[in-house]
Order: C-alpha cells, then structure tokens, then sequence
C-alpha cells in the first residue's frame, strides 16, 4: 500500500536565512559609515567658504594674497572691520529703511488680499485667484524694463519709493498663496461670531485674523527682508545717489573703491561679513517661526 504525504503550509515556509541576518547587519554598518563620510564632506563644503570669508576678513591685503587657501586664522587685523564699517553703514542702514516700508506695505497688502480670497464671497474668485498666482510663473528679468519705465513715468527714479514700491508688489502672489493657506484653517464660527457681535470685516482681521496668524505674519516679513537684503540689479537700476544706496550694491561700491590695491582686501571681506550677519540673525532666531509659518500655511494648498 503506497503511503501518500500530504503537503502543509509549514513545508512551504522558506528555510532559516542561518547567517543572512549578521551579514545585512554588517552592510547596514558600512553604508551607515558611507553616509556619515557623505554627510561630513558636505557639511565641510557648505560652511567652509564661510569659515574662509571670516578668517580673511581679519587678515592684511598682503597676507591673503600670500597665504594658502587653508591657512586660516593666521592673523587678526580688527581693523578691516571699522574700515569696512565706514564704507557700509550708510548702505545698511538704508537697507533697513526699505525693508522696514516694503514690509508694512508687502505684508498688510497681501494680508488683506488672502483674506478677501479665503472669506469673502464674489463671482469669479478662483479664476482671479489662479491669475495672481500665475504672476509666479513670470520671470523677474521680463518687468525690468516695464517696471523701470513706470518708475521714470511716476517720477520716482533715484528715490527710495522706487525700491520699496516694486519690492512689495513683487512679493504679493507668493504671499497671498501662503497667507490664504493659513487663513482657510480659521474656524469659520469663530468669524461669523465675531460678525454676529458686530465687527466689520475690518475688524474682523484686525482683531481676530491678525493674532491668530502671527506665524505666517512674520514669515512674510522674512521672505520679504531677503528679498530686499539680496538684491543688488535693481537698486543699481534706479539708484544713482550713492547715499540712497542698499548694501548689496553697497558692498559692491565699497569694494570697486579699492581698484586694484590689494591692501584693502581684508576690509573687503569684513564687509561681506558684515553684510550677510544680520541674515543669520534674523533667520537664526525666526526659523521656528519661519518654518512653521510655511507649513501650516502650506496644510491646504
């Protein structure tokens, strides 16, 4: 009599890996090492031109031209810096002025914009939302010369309203996106009470919208300060004076003031220094809220 075995799922089971385990453990192990090398080497690409600039920012001319790119802090010259101060300090402060308007107007504009957008009713709504949003798409270099010929046609050329006016109606679609996001996560109830007690729509996003949207507020404030931190075509467009100058073209001046005497390059890398630390300040402390703005302002786009 022919005896049959009958197949189980046990027997379907794959046979134990016996030392498969240790060996992925010892490729987990040397990747892991990869990556860290990986991660080191460009952490060591990023912040070395920064240690770079600081280290010849404290050196003589001479020294920085005679020196090795790796021989760092070999002199401190603090000199360089109130050399550079005296070349700069009217640039940033000027700076400081246009960021301060073109944030007021930037941010409060497209404050009420996301808010019309995200709470108020009216025909046409999204196709006119999609069209200020498209305004992204467009390069900057196309509205030189209409924004420039605008500028001349207002009779604002060389004045500081030719910097803060375009800053801040540049910065709109991007805000606006960023701002109805947040906007659309206010309860609808706790608007429609404040109508019922009856605030206006004014008050409604003085007193209600405004506290509640700090974050993305002063997320605004930053995208646009960068903006105006980091350009250097168009203040060297419409600004002839070199008192009315920001830091960018700024830096550029104090640095063509020196031609080609090469003993001021220290005071030429003091300024960088001196232009980009305010940057890392003020992102530095605001990244939390930077960061968070974007995000929770980004939840429903």
């Amino acid at each position: 009599m022919r005896s049959v075995s009958i197949e189980t799922p046990a027997d379907r089971l794959p046979a134990p890996a016996g030392r498969r385990p240790a060996a992925a453990w010892r490729w987990r192990r040397r990747y892991r090492w990869i990556a860290v090398a990986a991660g080191a080497v460009i952490v060591a690409m990023t912040y070395f031109p920064i240690v770079f600039v600081l280290s010849n920012s404290l050196k003589s001319g001479q020294n920085i031209f005679s020196s090795g790119v790796f021989s760092l802090f070999t002199q401190f010259e603090f000199q360089n810096y109130s050399t550079a101060w005296t070349g700069i300090a009217r640039p940033l402060g000027n700076t400081l002025i246009v960021a301060a308007l073109s944030i007021v107007l930037g941010v409060s504009a497209a404050a009420f914009g996301a808010y019309a957008f995200s709470q108020l009713r009216f025909r046409g709504k999204d196709m006119l939302f999609l069209a200020y949003v498209a305004l992204l798409l467009v390069p900057s270099t196309l509205t030189l010369i209409p924004l420039f010929l605008t500028v001349q046609k207002l009779h604002l050329f060389n004045t500081w309203w030719a910097l803060v006016l375009p800053y801040a109606a540049s910065a709109q679609p991007l805000l606006v996106l960023i701002f109805r996001g947040f906007f659309d996560q206010i309860p609808a109830d706790l608007l429609e009470s404040a109508r019922v007690d009856g605030c206006t729509e004014w008050q409604v996003l003085a007193r209600i919208v405004a506290p509640l949207t700090r974050p993305v507020l002063l997320t605004g404030a930053i995208l646009v300060t960068i903006n105006v931190w980091g350009d250097y075509l168009w203040p060297t467009i419409v600004i002839q004076d070199p008192s009315r100058t920001t830091i960018s073209a700024g830096v550029q001046q104090f640095v063509g003031s020196f031609g080609l005497n090469l003993t001021g390059g220290g005071a030429v890398f003091a300024a960088f220094v001196m232009a980009t630390l305010p940057m890392f300040v003020l992102v530095g402390f605001t990244m939390r809220y930077f960061v968070s703005g974007l995000t929770e302002g980004a939840v429903k786009l």
